[in-house]
């Protein structure tokens, strides 16, 4: 019996193959070849048709774009490939679980993941910082400048009540 007070858990994505590959590229912004990559690479297994079509489901598509994410923040295919391979064992009740030692690889993993990833928020935060005072003095300068095209002397401009510079 349930606990009707425990959460529900989040759906998982479907396995049912339906997409094709044309369409998975453009979902997902990569091209066809990087999709054969992975394949080659063993990080998705899409599914094919008598005619040797590829057919991604929903999980397939999920872990994907997963993996888009994970490259454009810098980690390695072999990485990325680690923490999707990890060796499983049969728990108790029957079901397929990492083994001890594929956790810890898959926490020493994850850990240098999220440390390359807070490195890069850290240097996008330092150049978003840098890029907003630069768009500020920009702001400042053509706002002079179209005072100036519009008449004002760059005395009243600066303050001074000597001659007129240019």
């Amino acid at each position: 019996m349930t606990d009707p007070a425990a959460p529900t858990p989040p759906p998982t994505p479907d396995d049912t193959p339906r997409h094709r590959v044309g369409e998975v590229a453009a979902r997902l912004g990569l091209t066809l070849r990087t999709l054969k990559y992975y394949e080659e690479l063993g990080l998705v297994t899409p599914q094919r048709t008598d005619s040797r079509y590829r057919l991604y489901s929903e999980a397939d598509v999920a872990r994907l774009e997963r993996i888009r994410r994970m490259r454009a923040l810098g980690l390695s295919l072999g990485t990325i490939g680690a923490t999707f391979s990890q060796p499983l064992e049969l728990d108790p009740d029957g079901r397929q679980v990492l083994t001890e030692g594929a956790l810890n690889d898959l926490r020493r993993d994850l850990s240098g993941q999220l440390d390359v990833l807070s490195a890069r928020i850290t240097t996008a935060e330092r150049e978003l910082k840098d890029a907003r005072a630069l768009r500020r003095d920009l702001q400042r300068d053509l706002a002079y400048v179209e005072k100036r095209l519009g008449g004002v002397r760059v005395g009243e401009l600066l303050g001074n009540s000597g001659q007129e510079q240019d």
